[in-house]
């Protein structure tokens, strides 16, 4: 006999370039009943998203660095993909805006400016995935 009352949890896959802040998000979200993957390697990150499915992403795109678009980027245009929402978090308002005009190409994200408001942050995945 199935068990319907076990909903399973939501996962959310966090990749940021500060072992610091992963560890963050990663207590952050465990708290609050949420599975967790993080990395620091942008590169890498797409067969991992690819292979887990998430529920919703933590992308911080930073100065300098073209990983983080590059991901958004293949992310949109893998149909496995496409359709997983992202948290993207920047330090500098103007990549976020870039991010925010380019939001038609990479699917219904939120933008949040760092250094993080961390209920802002749970607010923002609640909005797109809901709570576990």
């Amino acid at each position: 006999m199935e068990d319907h009352g076990q909903q399973p949890r939501k996962h959310v896959f966090a990749i940021n370039t500060s072992p610091e802040f992963l560890n963050i998000v990663r207590e952050l979200f465990q708290e609050e009943g949420y599975n967790v993957t993080t990395t620091n390697f942008a590169p890498n990150s797409f067969q991992q998203i690819e292979a887990l499915q998430p529920d919703a992403l933590i992308i911080d795109i930073a100065i300098g660095q073209e990983a983080g678009w590059e991901l958004l980027e293949q992310l949109s245009a893998d149909a496995d993909t496409a359709g997983i929402p992202a948290l993207v978090l920047s330090t500098d308002a103007r990549l976020l805006a870039r991010a925010e005009a380019q939001a038609s190409r990479y699917g219904k994200h939120r933008y949040l400016a760092k250094p993080l408001d961390l209920d802002a942050m749970l607010a923002a995945i609640r909005e797109m995935i809901g709570t576990t």
